[in-house]
């Protein structure tokens, strides 16, 4: 199946089953399982899964237009955010790097739909810090032993298996983390209801608490000791980029939601707010190539991310100076909408601050020794 016939099947999915719904999703304080049904039924959950295992064997690029087309048509950020997490972990932590064994018997039933993953890396109270984090997992013989309490996972609540970072080592001060496959019914493990997030809807995020949770050592992701940078690292930047589609998505949904009751007046702000959008849509089909070779330098991609997130940030102001003039009593799917989308655009500000800081710093030492 080539782009063109994936992209009809995903707008299709979403026009089918995610658009008629979008008031009842948007606000939806559970998770509707009959959606996941209909996400498995329509062949989409191997979007991102090689053929051998019957899947769709969609590269970062056709992930990345499957999302924008997700919120573009569907225009529910939490409902892309969902499917976009079970395309993203099965391939970057599954295909990539789980063993032979593992990836035998997890990818077809992942393909299917019948199960699906959650990465639980950040900690109450401690967010993705690796200095705050305290996860263990403790080698004893041929298993591990964990112990501790994880966080915001997405699609935690739905989850049939957690890809768990814990520290798996520990020498001065120094730690170190490897990804461990745990089962949801694993003995040791319960679910917890986590952190609540009054935002996204309907994708259903909780938390987990390890309890002595005994687990065989093949059930290792990767190499002992590099989960952080290989498993949380990467993972971040890899989905920040595939993700970018799905940002452009939701403001052009937003776009064409608002468009039909403005005020005539407002013709020049429109105008400027769709051409920065097709700017916004070219620089997010570029992250997506940036990360096609996941094995790549990621430092030019987080750099480019960062230009994208501050520019999403103008545009979600330009929004909602447009909307203050629409008429009061404005359509609450419109409202989550925007919602929704200013919200994301908060998650991880400090740590990006914290990167253009370290930027600027970079070029003002260049400038003194040039």
């Amino acid at each position: 199946m080539d782009q063109s016939e994936l992209l009809k099947k995903v707008e299709e999915f979403a026009s089918a089953h995610i658009r008629p719904r979008r008031l009842e999703l948007i606000t939806a304080t559970s998770f509707p399982k009959d959606l996941w049904q209909a996400f498995s039924g329509s062949g989409l959950a191997g979007l991102s899964i090689p053929e051998e295992f019957n899947g769709l064997n969609a590269n970062y690029g056709v992930i990345s237009a499957s999302v924008q087309c997700l919120s573009r048509v569907g225009g529910i950020p939490g409902a892309t955010m969902m499917f976009m997490s079970h395309w993203l972990i099965s391939r970057l932590h599954i295909v990539s790097d789980a063993p032979k064994k593992m990836r035998q018997q997890l990818l077809p039933v992942l393909a299917k739909g019948e199960a699906t993953l959650s990465v639980a890396i950040s900690e109450p109270g401690a967010g993705a810090h690796p200095k705050h984090l305290k996860t263990s997992a403790r080698r004893e013989g041929d298993h591990y032993i964990l112990n501790g309490e994880k966080a915001y996972l997405t699609n935690g609540p739905i989850a049939d298996h957690f890809i768990i970072l814990a520290i798996t080592d520990e020498t001065e001060g120094r730690k170190s983390f490897s990804a461990i496959l745990v089962p949801a019914d694993n003995a040791g493990l319960e679910r917890t209801e986590g952190v609540k997030i009054d935002f996204l809807h309907p994708c259903p995020h909780g938390g987990i608490r390890l309890t002595n949770c005994k687990v065989g050592v093949e059930n290792l992701i990767g190499v002992v000791g590099d989960a952080f940078t290989r498993t949380s690292m990467r993972m971040r930047a890899i989905e920040d980029a595939a993700g970018a589609g799905g940002t452009v998505g939701a403001f052009q949904c937003l776009l064409n939601d608002i468009v039909p009751i403005t005020l005539k007046e407002k013709a020049l702000e429109i105008g400027a707010i769709s051409t920065q959008l097709q700017l916004l849509e070219v620089g997010a089909a570029e992250l997506a190539k940036m990360v096609e070779n996941e094995n790549d330098d990621l430092a030019p991609v987080l750099e480019m991310q960062l230009g994208f997130h501050q520019q999403c940030q103008t545009l979600s102001k330009a929004f909602a100076a447009l909307i203050e003039d629409l008429p009061s009593n404005l359509p609450t799917e419109i409202e989550l909408l925007n919602r929704d989308i200013a919200k994301s655009l908060t998650i991880a500000r400090s740590t990006h601050a914290v990167r253009l800081t370290k930027i600027g710093h970079s070029l003002q030492r260049l400038a003194t020794h040039s």
